[in-house]
């Protein structure tokens, strides 16, 4: 495909930053956890470590993360792989209702277990031969759920000295990493041979007719395009006007269908855009395998950094996604066909949840993003022609 250069992204500089409180709490969360870990070590020591069991020992596996939606999805190459090697295991994952959604008809997984006021359901305790925690942070939550299993083999990251809720090897928690990698290097130290899987998603065939057929209800004909303004975070987000201006530019240019999902609490940023251009298709409330089937069904996903991002790579679907403080070694998509855009700025990336200046993302154009999305969506055009 022969595609004129792209216009350089803007240079601009982030305005000096007054944020002392997020420094203190910054400063105050290390603090602590220099603190724990001798602790934590100690406890360590009274533990017996143990080498990992022979596959033929292991019968039921237990996954845990206690986190979102993105993060499940980034963990279903560990899944297939953890399948593959423990092959006589039932792998039952336990996790957030939310976070289950999108592992219904997963090949590799037998049983979801919901996560509810996160503590361990009482009769998961004495069930498993192996307890694996997934989170890879320094918070204790997923150690500790682990080792309430009380089985005997028990793995996850090292971090800030939660190991010591583990009996096997660990792996630690390196900040330029992805997650996927992570998971491999976690696998590697369990005896996990190569473990290559990538992120995959699973849909029934009824779901994705259903979405095809609300998408043509809609009066959304090729090119398709998913558009997401949500993030957890508020500075994971682009400005909903934005958006809009995208929508109608490729409206306007090549008559794309613009699907503007939202997930629970995010309706509001839907109908900000709506109200800014005709030109948005608003697909209403859906729920989390809803989701799955609109994105599956599109020919190009636009969005923050997400959970919904990481659904679209996983079933195979073209991404651009804008990024700010969200650090793209960890958690981008990279497949070929993904683009990440974001501003090279001394601030960017920063891990925060909340930002005064949100230059990273406010200074991105919306032109720049349009211009992206059409080259990426110029293959539909050409095979519809």
């Amino acid at each position: 495909m022969n595609t004129p250069p792209f216009a350089p992204l803007p240079v601009v500089e982030p305005p000096p930053d007054p944020h002392l409180a997020d420094r203190l709490r910054a400063a105050a969360r290390r603090t602590g956890l220099l603190l724990r870990t001798p602790f934590l070590f100690g406890a360590a020591l009274l533990r017996r470590r143990v080498t990992p069991p022979a596959t033929t020992l292991v019968h039921r596996l237990l996954v845990l993360r206690t986190d979102r939606i993105g993060d499940m999805v980034l963990s279903t190459g560990a899944l297939a792989d953890l399948k593959a090697h423990f092959r006589h295991a039932r792998l039952t994952v336990l996790a957030p209702e939310g976070a289950l959604q999108v592992l219904h008809g997963h090949p590799s997984v037998d049983a979801l277990v919901p996560l509810k006021d996160r503590r361990l359901p009482p009769d998961l305790v004495g069930r498993f031969d192996m307890a694996i925690d997934l989170t890879p942070d320094e918070r204790l939550h997923g150690a500790r759920l682990a080792a309430a299993t009380k089985a005997p083999w028990r793995a996850g990251f090292a971090a800030a000295g939660r190991q010591a809720f583990f009996t096997l090897p660990t792996a630690p928690v390196r900040s330029d990493r992805h997650i996927v990698d992570l998971n491999r290097d976690l696998l590697v130290a369990l005896g996990v041979p190569s473990p290559s899987s990538e992120p995959a998603l699973h849909l029934q065939p009824a779901e994705r007719a259903a979405a095809q057929a609300r998408a043509s209800a809609l009066g959304a004909a090729a090119p398709r395009v998913v558009v997401h303004p949500g993030a957890h975070y508020p500075s994971q987000r682009w400005a909903t006007l934005r958006f809009a201006e995208v929508i109608a530019r490729l409206t306007e240019r090549i008559g794309a269908a613009c699907l503007v999902v939202a997930g629970p609490g995010e309706e509001g940023l839907a109908e900000a855009i709506g109200a800014a251009t005709p030109d948005a298709l608003l697909t209403g409330p859906l729920d989390v395998r809803g989701l799955m089937g609109m994105i599956a069904v599109a020919d190009l996903f636009l969005g923050n950094n997400s959970g919904p991002l990481h659904i679209a790579a996983a079933l195979g679907v073209p991404t651009l996604s804008l990024s700010g403080p969200t650090d793209p070694r960890r958690f981008a998509p990279r497949r070929e066909a993904d683009v990440v855009l974001r501003l090279d700025l001394p601030c960017s990336p920063c891990g925060r949840g909340r930002c005064w200046h949100h230059t990273c993302l406010a200074a991105l154009p919306a032109e720049a993003v349009a211009e992206r999305a059409q080259a990426m969506l110029q293959p539909v055009l050409e095979r519809a022609a």
